[in-house]
């Protein structure tokens, strides 16, 4: 990805996060870490943080950050995207969503390249502000990289 890309990708989001901050909704903090499966082999060390602002009780926009040390490599990934929760939830609720993502990953080696992020999973509201949740992230990539599957374990509070 050129950095004229880069800009434009930092424009779009800062345009889309302030859009939304003027919509006054909650915002909502999430972390999780990962197994790895790259064709039967396994992986760890990968910590994905996130920060969303509710656009409706069911939508949210996302700016992610992942830092990733894993099969030879270390690389960072910052993006944004979009998650929909299915129906609203409340303590002792599970609750099925789904994301998209698009992101800037950066390896060791300063090569740049685009992820594309398909995730979806269960949040189990645990409080009628935070959850447990259990995801499954697709991650697609426009260099040589194969497709990796993640399956991922963490929470998101609301605030």
């Amino acid at each position: 990805m050129s950095l004229n890309k880069f800009v434009l990708l930092l424009i779009a989001t800062l345009c889309v996060a302030t859009t939304a901050l003027a919509a006054g909704k909650s915002r909502e903090f999430a972390m999780d870490a990962n197994f790895v499966d790259v064709q039967g082999e396994s992986a760890s060390s990968i910590l994905n943080v996130s920060l969303g602002q509710f656009l409706s009780p069911q939508v949210v926009i996302v700016t992610a950050l992942r830092s990733h040390s894993n099969f030879g490599y270390t690389g960072t990934t910052i993006g944004f995207g979009g998650k929909y929760y299915f129906m609203d939830g409340f303590r002792g609720d599970l609750v099925p969503f789904a994301g998209l993502g698009l992101g800037l990953r950066v390896k060791d080696s300063n090569r740049a390249s685009t992820e594309y992020d398909f995730n979806g999973g269960l949040a189990f509201f645990m409080a009628d502000n935070t959850t447990l949740d259990a995801k499954i992230r697709l991650l697609s990539f426009n260099d040589s990289s194969p497709i990796i599957i993640i399956f991922g374990v963490g929470f998101s509070q609301r605030f």
